[in-house]
């Protein structure tokens, strides 16, 4: 009899020793994605304005369509620091497929100079941005927002990914 209690309790420690240990697991892993572990963690970059410059005809990668590096227009993008901006899915290229679009008025921007530091915030879950300019027409540009910090002001808004130099860590 003492020997079937003992199987009994050995089994029962068993069974809960593992429901421990896949409970464990799952806690670790949930606690290790919530604090972003494995995340590129841009809120401890810092980095240098520059002029942000946009090629508005890149040329393609992939080498079965025709690509000529001669018709890249490059043109500089207004460095200025958005308090805000706003999200909307419009189509591109006369497709009917919406993608995420940042958007933002030029004339809500404020200058920045090129050459301060700053440190990074966040970044903009779009891919493009269509720019309301000063004369009235929408730019659509490949690029995405920043927020950031200027060190030496404190002010916080978002800008051009393309206007940060990164530094080397």
């Amino acid at each position: 009899m003492g020997s079937v209690c003992n199987e009994i309790i050995k089994r029962f420690i068993v069974g809960y020793f593992r429901i421990f240990l896949i409970l464990l697991v799952l806690a670790l892993m949930f606690v290790g994605c919530s604090i972003g572990i494995g995340d590129n963690d841009l809120s401890a970059s810092t980095g240098t304005l520059k002029q942000p410059v946009q090629n508005l005809n890149p040329s393609r990668k992939d080498i079965r369509l025709s690509s000529n590096p001669k018709s890249d227009v490059f043109v500089d993008l207004p460095l200025l620091l958005w308090p805000s901006f706003e999200y909307r899915r419009i189509s591109r290229n006369y497709t009917m497929t919406k993608v995420e679009h940042c958007l933002i008025t030029e004339s809500e921007g404020t200058q920045l100079q090129i050459g301060a530091k700053v440190e990074i915030l966040d970044e903009a879950k779009c891919l493009y941005v269509l720019l309301s300019s000063n004369d009235g027409l929408p730019r659509p540009y490949t690029i995405t927002l920043m927020q950031i910090k200027v060190v030496a002001t404190g002010e916080k808004g978002w800008t051009w990914s393309g206007a940060i130099e990164l530094d080397k860590k």
